[in-house]
């Protein structure tokens, strides 16, 4: 355990540290002159300190232990997912969160983390065998899972996440890029039956990607002002607690979703690709923990958070630039949120937990 504690990779987890920093920063300016909402940053910084001690577990903790359990720790998500179906609170549109007393619990989160997991797991036992369609649909069932009770909340941004993670698992298996090329063929051809199945506000929300002048009241808004919040930061931005967007509260959901126009107002440019730069360290370590793991479990493991973690940075950044859909999809480990903020820990416990291990036998 000594040995342990000494190699642990405190490089990775400082990254992790410094983006949920910047959040906490971002979301305390953010709300500050919000009423209600100007104490939000004493509880992210509760967050964060219960999100760094679920991190250290996690990394101390031999990760084939946590892939033995895996299976079951899956279950618990799925079943968590079931409970919001039935006893679920709605927030924002959707049924997604348990409530326990004071503490709200979004199980979305913790199913990104498990399905990563298990899905290294299932991998890491097939060893050079490869994958064939059996596999596929295997695989299938433990992604998908999830993957449609969260779309029954219905939370489409976050069921999202997990079509890479997916793509990512069976190009890992060793299956050709012909056939993953044909099953994004086969969803590129369905998907004028997914478009019929979207609700009105959903379909709005992506027209407005397409002419953000279609309903600059309505769903274009959140994009315009978005817009105008990092236009208006310049190269160095106004300073922290100076943002006129965020201050005089015209950005919508500036303290989640839209956190990284906040900071792009009040830091600027440089500022916002100090943040961008830290999520390019945070993947790059990721990949390098992948290369240089001690077996394949630990490679699987790796990539598929990296998958995630970049699946859902991207996604973030589409939206506040008004390249993608608004569909709620927070910034990792800088947007407000507990059950956010402890997933994408917990995964950073999981990167330095292989990486820590290469040096310990």
């Amino acid at each position: 355990m000594r040995r342990l504690l000494g190699s642990l990779d405190l490089g990775t987890g400082g990254i992790a540290l410094a983006l949920a920093s910047a959040g906490l920063l971002a979301i305390a300016s953010a709300t500050a002159d919000q009423a209600g909402r100007e104490g939000l940053w004493k509880m992210q910084l509760a967050w964060i300190a219960i999100a760094c001690t679920v991190a250290i577990v996690i990394a101390v903790v031999d990760y084939h232990i946590w892939a033995s359990v895996a299976l079951l720790l899956h279950a618990v998500a799925i079943a968590l997912l079931v409970a919001v179906l039935f006893v679920g609170r709605e927030v924002g549109g959707n049924q997604s969160w348990l409530v326990f007393g004071p503490l709200r619990l979004q199980p979305s989160e913790f199913a990104k983390w498990t399905t990563c997991l298990v899905c290294a797991g299932y991998l890491a036992t097939r060893g050079q065998a490869g994958i064939g369609l059996r596999q596929m649909v295997e695989l299938g069932v433990l992604v998908g899972t999830p993957t449609a009770l969260i779309a029954l909340q219905p939370d489409f941004g976050t069921a999202l996440i997990f079509g890479p993670v997916y793509l990512a698992a069976v190009w890992l298996g060793g299956l050709r890029w012909r056939v993953i090329g044909g099953v994004l063929l086969v969803g590129v051809l369905l998907a004028p039956v997914g478009w019929t199945q979207l609700k009105s506000y959903q379909k709005e929300r992506i027209l407005a990607v397409l002419d953000a002048e279609r309903d600059p009241a309505g769903v274009g808004y959140q994009v315009r002002q978005s817009k105008i919040a990092i236009g208006s930061g310049g190269l160095a931005g106004k300073g922290l607690f100076q943002g006129t967007q965020s201050q005089l509260n015209f950005l919508p959901a500036q303290h989640t979703d839209f956190v990284l126009a906040v900071i792009a107002e009040e830091l600027g440019f440089f500022g916002a690709c100090a943040v961008l730069g830290l999520f390019l360290a945070l993947l790059n370590r990721g990949i390098g923990a992948a290369s240089r793991s001690q077996d394949r479990l630990g490679t699987y493991v790796c990539l598929l958070i990296v998958a995630w973690l970049a699946t859902q940075m991207a996604i973030n950044i589409g939206m506040v630039l008004g390249r993608l859909p608004t569909i709620g999809v927070p910034l990792p480990l800088v947007s407000y949120g507990g059950s956010a903020l402890v997933a994408a820990m917990a995964a950073v416990g999981l990167l330095m937990n292989v990486r820590s291990r290469r040096f310990v036998n």
